[in-house]
């Protein structure tokens, strides 16, 4: 993918330097086409790039750093500096690569993981341009559903998203596209706040404006579709696992209790992240459980409890968590034996208050069947 987006390890005051400096190195995290691209996902010399990412305002250039090793670096001055963004126009030179941000100062940046497609030539000869980005959607995650237009003229268009499996126009927008100018769409797997049926759904592209109703049945064939998968969960345990038996199964006999989760083993370290979005009921240390987690499911009417994190949590209770979002490690704190996630799911009204405790099993085996 041309201009996706991509997160980056941290890098060091003085990454690739050898020595210190004022100013922290920016972080990238996306880059994106915005004007004059080749096509919607890819660029050419004099498009207009901008770089998203942490700690951007300093950022004076960018270097294209192409292939491998320095002969076809190219750099740039930034047209422009945000806290969260600058914009940079490519380089006659500039080849197909990451980009490193360098401060006024020399701090720089490690390589984005973000990998820049340059085209030379007219690029893509279609009058519209479509690229969605993200083939798997998680509700109530850090990324919506997008889609991105580019049009070789000026045109209005309706996108509508559709949902596959009944044909029914889930919205539409309407949307005046500019000669060469990247116009993108999201959605958060939402309508009027409510979420949607897990699923296919496909963006279609429309010339003009036709009635919502109309564009599944008898509207004009589309200018363009794309389609990606909407998901609720994602599998919490982000490495090599197995997943425990007897003992460590639900409705397992313990001394004086019965086991009210499903222990997933993993190394001890191995990243845990939020498996559904929500509010965070608890953070705190308890001798059996350990360092343990209850969330509030965003849209749901259960709660999803974590324990035996290596370390307590950093999330506040109270805070807003998003699907995906890091929750903690595994570990092996309180009554543990051997590093694993012990995972709970309790319903309405929640985990000891008045909830009772649901096998996990079968759901935690399909989150890990496509994520």
């Amino acid at each position: 993918m041309a201009c996706g987006a991509g997160l980056i390890a941290p890098a060091t005051a003085s990454a690739g330097s050898g020595g210190a400096f004022a100013s922290a190195p920016a972080k990238i995290k996306s880059v994106s086409c915005v004007a004059r691209c080749a096509t919607a996902d890819a660029a050419k010399p004099g498009s207009l790039l901008r770089v998203r990412g942490s700690g951007m305002r300093e950022v004076a250039k960018i270097v294209f750093l192409g292939g491998g090793g320095h002969a076809d670096n190219a750099t740039v001055r930034v047209s422009k500096a945000r806290r969260n963004s600058v914009d940079v126009t490519v380089p006659d030179k500039a080849t197909s690569g990451r980009l490193r941000a360098v401060n006024g100062d020399g701090a720089r940046s490690v390589a984005s993981r973000a990998v820049v497609s340059i085209q030379r030539g007219a690029g893509s000869s279609a009058a519209l341009d479509v690229r969605v980005v993200g083939r798997r959607v998680y509700y109530d995650a850090a990324r919506p559903a997008r889609v991105d237009l580019l049009a070789r003229r000026a045109m209005l268009v309706t996108v509508a998203l559709v949902r596959v499996i009944d044909g029914a126009v889930v919205t539409t927008w309407p949307v005046a596209l500019a000669p060469e100018a990247v116009s993108s769409i999201t959605w958060d797997g939402r309508i009027e706040g409510v979420a949607q049926p897990v699923g296919r759904y496909e963006f279609r592209v429309f010339a003009g404006g036709p009635a919502p109703g109309a564009v599944a049945a008898s509207a004009p064939a589309a200018l363009a579709t794309g389609g990606f998968d909407l998901v609720d969960h994602i599998f919490p345990v982000r490495g090599r696992h197995s997943y425990g038996s007897g003992q460590a199964a639900f409705g397992a006999q313990r001394s004086g209790h019965t086991h009210q989760g499903h222990d997933v083993f993993a190394r001890c370290g191995t990243p845990l992240v939020a498996a559904r979005g929500g509010v965070v009921k608890l953070n705190k240390f308890e001798r059996s459980a350990g360092n343990y987690v209850v969330i509030d499911g965003e849209g749901t009417d259960v709660d999803y409890v974590y324990m035996h994190l290596q370390e307590r949590s950093p999330l506040a209770q109270g805070a807003r968590v998003l699907t995906g979002q890091r929750i903690g490690n595994v570990g092996d704190t309180g009554d543990a034996r051997g590093c694993h996630l012990h995972f709970e799911l309790w319903d309405a009204p929640g985990w000891y208050t008045g909830g009772a405790p649901i096998d996990p099993l079968v759901f935690l085996k399909l989150w890990d069947s496509y994520s």
